[in-house]
């Protein structure tokens, strides 16, 4: 049985390092567990070992009997809120990391691509360098693009691109809940980030991007954010005229769907696992800030038997196959020379 953790989370040094120096954040320090990565003053992060040394992780995986992570920069990853320049030697920076990472532990790892996506001509060339030089198997969606809704059309021949190489693509939540009446309270990650998620996969189905691309793979982290318990309230709006479009129940929207399983309560996956049933479930620790053991055994408690499979690995392999062409990793880790440099 295969095991692959499709929520999985490293931070190469070398993007830590190039926000050594800043005057504001987002801007980084080196100490001696690691770095201090601070967003701004209200929100600041530690990075020891287990976030920033890729041998360590490997152990991690080692220790935990997982096969394969699917790895990103979580909400750090996110730098559209950086102007164009910016943005693409920083997107840049981190697909060639995450290649390398791929090619120096070869099947460990199943990186996703990072996409300067508020300037979808950038994103849609750096797609094409990520797949075809890279070998990157996936994309990072974060839940807004800098305050743009992942819906705007302006996104679409991204999700078109993505479409048709059977790319998946990975939401994950970024910050854009912070403000006076949740950050004083730790509300940001702990609810906020969960809305982030809903509000972007609500999108993307009202707004018309399932429609368009039928054969789009999104996969929504954290058991679906608010929208498995709120998917009846939305179709009592749709039944009242909201979204005429949508000629479907919502919930045949979210089976269309690929969730991740990582949460702290068995009722919370149960009530997922009956919503959209096992075949669309993977997977997921949110390793380093959550345990790979605990979302091992969260998955063999709640997910029948001959399910389980599917969930810790299969579904994720089948994923990750893309539909159009060969994506795999390149044989030795990529050459920073060989970039595109379109501005």
């Amino acid at each position: 049985m295969a095991v692959v953790d499709s929520q999985w989370h490293w931070y190469p040094p070398a993007f830590l390092d190039a926000h050594i120096g800043r005057t504001h954040g987002p801007r980084a320090v080196r100490t001696a567990e690691g770095y201090v990565y601070e967003v701004s003053p209200d929100e600041v992060w530690k990075y020891d070992r287990r976030f920033t040394d890729l041998d360590h992780q490997v152990r991690v995986l080692d220790e935990a009997g997982i096969d394969m992570a699917v790895v990103s920069v979580a909400a750090a990853g996110d730098v559209n809120d950086r102007d164009r320049a910016e943005a693409r030697d920083l997107c840049l920076l981190l697909n060639e990391e995450l290649s390398r990472a791929q090619a120096t532990h070869p099947g460990r790892f199943a990186a996703l691509a990072h996409l300067p996506l508020k300037h979808p001509d950038l994103a849609l060339d750096m797609l094409e360098d990520a797949v075809g030089r890279l070998g990157l198997r996936g994309i990072y969606l974060p839940g807004s693009i800098d305050g743009m809704s992942v819906a705007d059309e302006r996104v679409w021949p991204v999700y078109a691109r993505a479409e048709e190489l059977g790319l998946p693509l990975f939401l994950h939540p970024t910050r854009s809940f912070r403000e006076p009446r949740v950050t004083p309270y730790k509300m940001e990650v702990t609810i906020g980030y969960m809305f982030d998620t809903s509000f972007a996969s609500m999108s993307l189905i009202v707004g018309g991007v399932l429609d368009r691309h039928p054969r789009l793979k999104i996969v929504h982290p954290h058991v679906g954010g608010t929208l498995p318990y709120l998917h009846g309230r939305i179709d009592v709006y749709r039944g009242k005229g909201w979204w005429p479009d949508l000629d479907r129940p919502f919930a045949d929207y979210l089976r269309r769907m690929w969730f991740d399983t990582v949460c702290n309560q068995p009722e919370s996956l149960s009530l997922l696992a009956d919503l959209v049933g096992p075949s669309r479930l993977l997977f997921s620790s949110d390793y380093p800030y959550w345990s790979t053991r605990h979302g091992i055994d969260l998955v063999r408690k709640v997910i029948p038997d001959d399910q389980v499979a599917g969930v810790l690995g299969g579904n994720a392999i089948e994923l990750l196959s893309p539909a159009v062409g060969a994506v795999s990793s390149p044989a030795s880790p990529p050459t920073p020379s060989s970039a595109p440099h379109s501005t």
